[in-house]
Order: C-alpha cells, then sequence, then structure tokens
C-alpha cells in the first residue's frame, strides 16, 4: 500500500498564477526540480507516470490530486488555475500553452513582487496571445534574456528569502533594474501597442463574428505572398523596403491557421500595428475594404483543397483545413526558385503600400 506523503509547508498559489509556475516553486523551496518532487509525491509502487509534463492547458486529474494531497491543498482551487478552466470562454487560438519557444515575462512585475515582499512568479494573462504588453506596468513583455539573447526560459532561485526568477540558460536574475542594458522601448510606441492590444480583448471576448473576421484577416496577412510556396508573407508588402524578406523565427507562421501563436512578442505587436494601421480603431475591415488592404489581400495565395471531400476526410479522421494548412507551412519553408520575388534585389511587389 502506498504511503500517502505529504509535504511540512508548501506556497500557495496566487490567484493569477500559472500552474506549472506554483509547482516550480513548491519543488524550489525544497531544492528540487518538478520531476524529481513530483516523483516523491508519486510514492514507491505507485502506478502514475511520474516524469511527465505538466500541461498548463488541461493538466491531468489525478497529477493535480497528488499535489494537492501532498501540499494540503484543494484540488478545485489547482485546478482553477489551469488555462482551459481560467478562460473557459476564450478560443484556444487565443490562449497559448507553448513551452518549445519559451515564455513571456514583463520584468516590472517582478521587481513589484520583490517590492512588496513576496515570491516572483509567472502569470497566467501572459499566455494570451495577443498579449505583448504588461497592462499593469505598460512595459513590452520579453521573451528573450536580456543577457544572453536566448529564447527565454526561466528556473527559480531563492534569494534573501524570496524566489526571484532567472534565465535558466545564462542564471542571470531577471530584473527591469537593468539600466542601459534593460533596452527600454519608445513610451509612444507601447502605449500605442496597448491601445491595440486592448481593442484586440474587447473583439476576443464580444462578438463571435468580429473575432472571426478578426482570425481570416490575421491569417491572410500571414499568408504566402502570390503563391503557396512563398516564404514571404503577404505584410511583406507593408514594408517601405524593398525585396523585404521574412526572418526565419517568424517563417513558421506563414500560412498557418493561428498565426500569432507561433510568433515572437515583437512580430505579435508588429501585426497588431499592422491591423492598425490597414483598418483604424476597429482593427478589422469594417465595410467597404481600405484601398491599401485590398492591395495587400489581392496578393495573399489562394487557399487550396483537398483532393477529397470534406465528409470523405471526416469519414478517414482527417481534417481538411489541417491537411491544407500543413502542406502550405511545409512549402513556406521549402527552398524555393529563385525568381519567385523571395530574394533581395527583386521586385515581385507592387511597391509601396502605405499611404
Amino acid at each position: 500500500m502506498t504511503e500517502v506523503i505529504r509535504l511540512p509547508v508548501a506556497p500557495r498559489p496566487f490567484s493569477d498564477e500559472l500552474l506549472s509556475s506554483w509547482m516550480s516553486r513548491v519543488a524550489t523551496r525544497f531544492g528540487l526540480e518538478v520531476p524529481d518532487l513530483m516523483a516523491y509525491l508519486v510514492g514507491q509502487g505507485a502506478t502514475l507516470p511520474a516524469m511527465r509534463q505538466i500541461d498548463d492547458t488541461t493538466p491531468d486529474p489525478e497529477l493535480l490530486k497528488v499535489w494537492a494531497r501532498g501540499c494540503r491543498i484543494d484540488p478545485a482551487r489547482l485546478e482553477r488555475l489551469s488555462l482551459d478552466t481560467r478562460y473557459h470562454n476564450r478560443s484556444r487560438d487565443w490562449v497559448s500553452a507553448r513551452t518549445r519557444g519559451g515564455v513571456s515575462v514583463c520584468l516590472a512585475c517582478f521587481d513589484a513582487d520583490v517590492a512588496a515582499g513576496r515570491d516572483s512568479y509567472i502569470r497566467a494573462g501572459w499566455r494570451l496571445v495577443e498579449r505583448v504588453v504588461c497592462p499593469v506596468h505598460k512595459e513590452m513583455l520579453r521573451d528573450r534574456c536580456l543577457e544572453c539573447g536566448a529564447h527565454l526560459r526561466v528556473s527559480f532561485r531563492l534569494r534573501m528569502g524570496l524566489l526571484r526568477v532567472f534565465c535558466a540558460k545564462c542564471e542571470c536574475l531577471l530584473t527591469g533594474r537593468g539600466g542601459a542594458r534593460a533596452d527600454r522601448v519608445d513610451t509612444a510606441f507601447t502605449e500605442g501597442t496597448l491601445t491595440f492590444q486592448r481593442q484586440v480583448e474587447r473583439i476576443i471576448n464580444g462578438d463571435e463574428g468580429q473575432l472571426a473576421l478578426l482570425e481570416s484577416t490575421i491569417r491572410t496577412l500571414w499568408a504566402p505572398l502570390d503563391r503557396a510556396g512563398a516564404a514571404r508573407p503577404v505584410l511583406a508588402l507593408w514594408f517601405d523596403e524593398p525585396g523585404w524578406n521574412c526572418p526565419f523565427e517568424a517563417r513558421v507562421a506563414v500560412g498557418a491557421p493561428a498565426p500569432l501563436q507561433d510568433l515572437s512578442v515583437r512580430w505579435r505587436a508588429l501585426t497588431l500595428v499592422i491591423l492598425s494601421d490597414l483598418f483604424g480603431a476597429a482593427m478589422v475591415p469594417m465595410g467597404t475594404m481600405p484601398e491599401a488592404a485590398a492591395r495587400l489581400f489581392r496578393r495573399a495565395a489562394p487557399i487550396l483543397r483537398p483532393p477529397y471531400g470534406r465528409a470523405e476526410a471526416i469519414s478517414k479522421g482527417k481534417n481538411p483545413i489541417d491537411i491544407v494548412t500543413r502542406r502550405v507551412q511545409r512549402l513556406s519553408k521549402s527552398p524555393v526558385h529563385r525568381w519567385n520575388g523571395n530574394f533581395e534585389g527583386e521586385r515581385a511587389d507592387s511597391g509601396r503600400v502605405r499611404p
């Protein structure tokens, strides 16, 4: 019979904390990594996989019970930390649980935690796809380490009795008190981007028709330019520079069904800026589409149709939309012909689009 294991003490989760952040804080208090503490809580002889990765979106109920029992906490309280429960009325396309590309954080929030005498922690709101600016401190979120420049992955360490957040790669303390090293973004740009972010949030939480229009518009901006094999997205025409090439880190979003989920903070922010530039405060086309936007959208690659119908695709257990988007994504990352407008010096676009 497996013995019930309870920790002598464990920090309580904050109301806006990410589930994996709380688990990391608990493990760090005992000088362990999350998998090690999980194996200890499961105990000897148990059949539950102790090394399973924590899912912030839909966590395993059995794992939550193990943590709740060991930390003497209500399992329902831990369930409320999951993204599915916290944002149950929001589309999955606008709540990201991706950990492959790291995490986005607000350094000012970490400094505020220290000033308040509490542990630093990862906010669940930073997982919202449109969230690129901290609404509290009005600073851009960071998804790269200021010291080593790597995609940000965090670890917790005890300093003066409080848990602080560090870069998992170079082990530097994540703080906004770095002076010139902090690479401050222009205040006017940040405030403008925050305005766009709030408008998009209102659309996401409001009318479903406007949300569908917003998603379709963003997919078109990140559709391949002119042909399915193009590595450049349609929004390349928005830039003043001829022959602009989409950086490799952003090409994964070209042709994706939910491109913002695959983009870094700066590219998500740029997408919001382009939406505002093309459609104004509405952020979506209302009535007659502006000429600048129409010229961009005419250059989007046509959506290819699967070789069989929707009913047949469903009968085979496949989503026809997913089939198309996977093919477009694969082509967008493949080597392209020299004369398709994807190389500097080639004039494959119609010139300047913005007024």
